[in-house]
């Protein structure tokens, strides 16, 4: 009889403990903030402001004064990304303005104008950065090309040149979740001096322009 009391003491006891700890709330597992990785690939649009200094050689007579490029910018980019274990990431990427600034410059006079029109244009570039989990500051380098068209009011002749020039700059994206960006970017760009001839002799023009992009990304 003792050792079935015990018994039946040891069961009540147990079938207890175990609806008192089912009635204790269990307490939930932290939620580990997924983590950014950048590597991939992505695509999206921008736009942005150009502001160019227009350089010149060889003109003789009259010429324009301090002659400017500046205006809006707006199209599309595409790149790739990948990120490294300790967090850099290396890319490369391109963009093409599909809306790019035009000028009139005027050489002192009524009719004594000069239109600019860049054509085409388009950034081949690298880029390297460090990853902060959604944030991604990087610099970047590559080169810029376009093809630009001049009318001339005074002569009646379009030449037109294609230039490669070199870029450099930074930027900073930062990762709205993981498959949408936002990048803000600065890039200076150095166009060499190209040889025109409006009928008068050879001259030469080139530019050197700051460029202000915002952009949103989709990624893959």
């Amino acid at each position: 009889m003792f050792f079935r009391g015990v018994a039946i003491v040891g069961l009540l006891a147990s079938l207890t403990t175990g609806a008192f700890a089912a009635d204790l709330p269990v307490k939930a597992r932290p939620i580990t903030p997924q983590v950014m990785n950048w590597t991939g690939f992505y695509g999206g649009i921008f736009g942005g402001y150009h502001d160019g200094d227009i350089t010149q050689q060889g003109c003789t007579g009259l010429c324009a004064v301090n002659p400017r490029l500046t205006g809006g910018l707006f199209g599309l980019q595409a790149g790739y990304d990948y990120q490294f274990s300790d967090n850099v990431v290396i890319g490369a990427f391109a963009l093409l303005p599909l809306v790019r600034p035009t000028t009139t410059i005027n050489i002192g006079g009524p009719g004594l104008d000069f239109h600019v029109k860049p054509r085409f244009a388009a950034v081949l570039a690298g880029r390297l950065g460090m990853a902060f989990d959604r944030w991604l500051p990087y610099v970047l380098a590559g080169a810029g090309f376009a093809n630009v068209e001049v009318h001339s009011d005074v002569t009646g002749v379009t030449p037109t040149n294609s230039y490669v020039g070199p870029v450099v700059g930074a930027g900073l994206e930062y990762a709205l979740m993981q498959h949408v960006s936002v990048d803000f970017r600065y890039l200076y760009q150095s166009l060499p001096l190209k040889t025109y001839d409006f009928g008068g002799g050879a001259e030469q023009y080139g530019e050197r322009s700051s460029n202000f992009l915002f952009s949103l990304n989709y990624r893959l």
